[in-house]
């Protein structure tokens, strides 16, 4: 029998074929096992077989050693999509099959691209056919699984569970990877806390120390702005770019330290009408407060140094020590940490890139911590003004 012979034969039979072929009511959604033999079918489909020269190929994955009739689903860069196989009346379904394409979301049968199937080798047909069409299949414990499956994703990554395109076992490998980042993460926040304690503890040692330094400093600086001389800026004689640029320069630089200097002397006013300027210094005393909190990305803790005066009373003043912010993503949550990892394992454009990889615990010495005391000058101005979350009591 020649190969013209073959086609009319198929073309006829499947010209008589009961429109109820591309039926779906009632199939079974098919999924892959892991933990089982993979059979990988190279097919080939078209409109009809008239001309084999229009058949497209396609590969179909199954547990079983011939395509079922069922639903089988699929991922690719473009989106989901499902391939509904059935039989066809008066044909070998070890050979012949029916195929309808389901994409876009879309789930009725009138929706359906319907195209007959080449799932098998027949007699007659082609030798350049024949060859391309057989199965493949990987035992459970093929060295060579992983990579013949990206081989043929291309063609689309089949199902194995409802909107579930990875296999068992690779899940569990990424489940095991994504838990170690976000182990990692949290050893990082307790090991920056750590280092943030170790800092922590430096600043407050110098908290007496710069507060008897601050409380001199506004005895002897106070009123300094009444005798001050102030440079007298004089206007350049011809107007060259140069000139005008330096000669602004000046007058900002001249401009911020009077600025500065009001500052220094508000803060001694506040001083001063506070504790009295005839009230001196008898005792300091310094104070952790309760531990180290997150606000956001940063480590954030007060500190406590309390001066007490010839008068009995006492100043307390809190100053929030703040730690320099931490990457965002040692805060992601385990469900983040999957979303992004699969972002970036099932995007085709991302396919050169890695999840990430679990963070290195901070090295000693490597957390900046800030407080607002490194400048004696303007040691008071954070309870003057009350803006950056630092308070006092005078009792």
């Amino acid at each position: 029998m020649n190969t013209r012979t073959i086609i009319k034969r198929l073309s006829l039979s499947l010209l008589l074929a009961s429109p109820s072929a591309f039926a779906v009511e009632g199939y079974p959604d098919i999924y892959l096992d892991r933990e089982q033999p993979v059979n990988i079918h190279s097919i080939f489909c078209g409109p009809n077989l008239k001309n084999l020269r229009a058949l497209k190929p396609g590969y179909i994955y199954t547990n079983s050693e011939q395509i079922e009739k069922g639903t089988y689903y699929f991922s690719s860069a473009y989106g989901d999509f499902s391939y509904t196989f059935n039989s066809v009346a008066g044909q070998d379904p070890t050979q012949i099959m029916a195929r309808g394409l389901l994409s876009g979301g879309k789930t009725q049968k009138t929706d359906m691209k319907k195209e007959i199937c080449i799932v098998g080798k027949i007699a007659g047909l082609p030798n350049a056919l024949t060859k391309n069409i057989g199965k493949k299949t990987l035992s459970v414990e093929d060295p060579e699984w992983d990579k013949t499956m990206v081989k043929y994703k291309m063609f689309g990554k089949p199902a194995f569970g409802k909107g579930i395109y990875q296999d068992q076992r690779t899940t569990a490998k990424h489940d095991a990877q994504d838990q170690k980042v976000f182990a990692a993460n949290q050893a990082y926040l307790a090991e920056t806390k750590k280092l943030f304690k170790v800092e922590l503890d430096k600043i407050i040692r110098q908290f007496p120390e710069k507060l008897t330094n601050a409380i001199k400093y506004a005895h002897q600086e106070d009123g300094f702005l009444e005798k001050k001389v102030y440079q007298v800026l004089k206007e350049p004689a011809v107007w060259t770019p140069v000139a005008k640029e330096r000669y602004n320069d000046q007058q900002r630089r001249l401009s911020q330290e009077k600025a500065w200097d009001i500052i220094i002397q508000k803060n001694f006013d506040w001083f001063f009408a506070l504790v009295g300027k005839s009230n001196s210094l008898e005792s300091t005393q310094v104070l952790a407060g309760p531990a180290a909190v997150w606000n956001g990305q940063q480590l954030q803790q007060l500190a406590t140094v309390t001066a007490t005066f010839a008068n009995g009373k006492t100043l307390a003043l809190d100053f929030l020590v703040t730690s320099a912010k931490v990457p965002s993503s040692i805060f992601n949550t385990m469900s983040v940490i999957k979303k992004q990892a699969l972002l970036v394992r099932n995007n085709p454009i991302a396919s050169s890139k890695k999840p990430r990889e679990p963070i290195a615990l901070p090295a000693a010495g490597s957390l900046t911590v800030y407080t607002p005391t490194e400048k004696m000058v303007i040691f008071f101005s954070p309870f003057r003004d009350k803006n950056l979350g630092d308070n006092y009591r005078y009792q």
